[in-house]
């Protein structure tokens, strides 16, 4: 997250690093988890058709818990 935010921080203002930040984070996590689930299915053979909604809903689970929820933790541990 540091490399991400440093990025970022780069190309933004102070003011909207934080939402780009967070936002590119969900991202991450969700597609992240997508892609990981899908190649699962593919290498256990299982019908993607079948495990989709269940793929999508652990990756927008994870990019809010990890992606959002993460994100803020590490902003409050940078400003601190």
């Amino acid at each position: 997250m540091k490399k991400l935010w440093e990025m970022i921080n780069k190309q933004f203002s102070d003011e909207k690093a934080t939402g780009v930040f967070l936002g590119t984070n969900i991202l991450r996590w969700t597609i992240g988890t997508l892609a990981l689930g899908i190649v699962f299915c593919i290498v256990t053979e299982t019908r993607i058709n079948g495990c989709i909604v269940n793929l999508m809903c652990a990756a927008i689970y994870a990019g809010i818990i990890f992606g959002l929820f993460g994100g803020i933790i590490f902003l409050m541990r940078r400003s601190s």
